[in-house]
């Protein structure tokens, strides 16, 4: 029950701030507010930082607190937010996009330097495996921020919030070009394992071993499928339907497989998660979400399939 609680708690937060963000397109007062709630935390974070790393010498958890101080500041000036609108679909002049990513690139900045402050290259060894409940809540809370960040149910009516995130009816071509890219993301783990077990000999098992842990009370067919559409629908409807638009496939996707750091470890994998991802940016950019969800879905699905017929 406390998981669905966070996961509701998590979306509220995030309906108040992007209503907050896109208020503050037209109202001076807000935009104000809205760079004080970003930028003190940005600085706060960013000086304890600095007085954990000269104050207290602890330079594995100052640099990165500093770092994403950094990260969450760097978008509240505009000069950085047009440089970054030049390789970018970036707006600079707006205030949700300048919020968003805020959050994206301090979240970056945090997942990066601490993966790498830790030396975390292998797996950790001890994964709690999820539950039903908390696989469909984690990803229901997914599905609920993307449309708080494109407007849902206040800036765009539900209709147009689903297709601002390419929640479009699949076509027959869609559906081709996601097996298509299925394809190619079985190649793209192989090749990975391939690499892995020349430099890392023991990496590849594991990996199996995490991925066992992590689905050790779903690995049956029927929990095989809910991972499968459940992560698909969740992750793809967040970072390829709503925050790819806005930030391109490049930043998605590093924060993408960032996010998975924590699971898979710092290593060649996390690499591999990127150009999968980059994949599914492809895919969204061409065929819309649904059809990335399709692929997402399946190559999840198939993988848990594969460890349980093992």
């Amino acid at each position: 029950m406390q998981v669905v609680i966070v996961a509701a708690v998590t979306v509220l937060l995030a309906y108040g701030l992007s209503y907050w963000a896109f208020r503050a397109q037209a109202d001076r007062s807000a935009i104000v507010g809205l760079y004080l709630v970003l930028g003190f935390p940005a600085l706060f974070i960013a000086a304890i930082g600095l007085a954990v790393s000269t104050v207290g010498g602890n330079l594995q958890i100052g640099i990165p607190l500093m770092l994403t101080g950094l990260g969450f500041a760097l978008p509240l000036a505009k000069p950085f937010r047009r440089l970054l609108a030049r390789v970018t679909p970036l707006d600079p002049d707006s205030a949700v996009d300048m919020t968003g990513l805020s959050l994206l690139l301090g979240l970056i900045a945090f997942l990066a330097t601490f993966a790498f402050s830790s030396g975390a290259q292998a797996p950790p060894t001890d994964i709690p495996s999820v539950s039903y409940l908390e696989l469909i809540a984690q990803n229901l809370a997914f599905v609920g921020i993307a449309y708080a960040a494109v407007g849902g149910g206040f800036f765009r009516t539900w209709r147009k919030a689903t297709e601002r995130l390419g929640l479009v009816p699949p076509t027959w071509i869609g559906l081709g070009a996601a097996l298509a890219a299925l394809i190619a993301c079985f190649a793209v783990l192989l090749a990975t394992s391939a690499v892995a077990q020349a430099l890392q000999p023991h990496l590849n098992e594991q990996l199996d071993k995490v991925v066992n842990d992590i689905t050790a009370g779903m690995r049956n067919p029927f929990g095989a499928i809910l991972i499968g559409v459940s992560a698909g629908i969740g992750e793809e409807t967040l970072f390829r339907g709503a925050l790819q638009p806005r930030f391109g496939i490049a930043l998605v996707s590093i924060l993408f497989a960032l996010v998975h750091a924590p699971q898979y470890g710092l290593n060649v994998t996390i690499l591999g998660l990127f150009v999968i991802s980059v994949i599914f940016g492809l895919l969204r950019n061409r065929y819309g979400t649904t059809a990335s969800i399709a692929t997402h879905a399946l190559y999840n699905a198939i993988q848990v399939l594969l460890l349980i017929a093992r």
